[in-house]
């Protein structure tokens, strides 16, 4: 398994500001939560980016980082409403993802399209994304990673 963000290069570039390596954390019970921060470079107005919103959420499907193919188990898909139409208007994707994702040719148990994106908090400039294992919604039958 393998928490990956995706898309968030076309942010930099674009409105000159970073992305913080994500703190990926599995708690006691398997839910898996990502800590998400960005921080001004030379971005003039930053003010847009302290908030973030859930575009969409995607399961399955695949891609590529560097040479590796990945296959997605579960993506969380977030926008800035107030740099939508200047993407579009860039003709960059107005969104980022986070995701759990596999490596092509690493489908080991537990992790294969075992995990369900549940919620986000925003943080000042930053996002806390929550993924829960198979089985979260009945306490009695939920699966935790050992």
């Amino acid at each position: 398994m393998k928490i990956i963000l995706e898309g968030h290069k076309n942010f930099e570039k674009k409105f000159k500001f970073k992305f913080l390596k994500p703190k990926n954390r599995i708690h006691t019970n398997g839910f898996i939560s990502v800590e998400l921060d960005w921080t001004n470079l030379e971005c003039d107005e930053f003010y847009k980016f302290k908030y973030a919103n859930l575009a969409h959420r995607t399961y399955g499907g695949d891609f590529y980082v560097g040479k590796k193919r990945y296959i997605n188990t579960v993506s969380a898909s977030f926008e800035f409403e107030e740099a939508i139409q200047e993407c579009e208007a860039s003709e960059i994707t107005p969104w980022f993802s986070i995701s759990i994702s596999e490596e092509e040719g690493e489908f080991l148990e537990p992790f294969t399209n075992e995990y369900d994106y549940i919620f986000f908090e925003n943080t000042k400039y930053g996002l806390i994304c929550w993924f829960a294992p198979k089985g979260w919604e009945d306490w009695s039958n939920a699966e935790v990673y050992k």
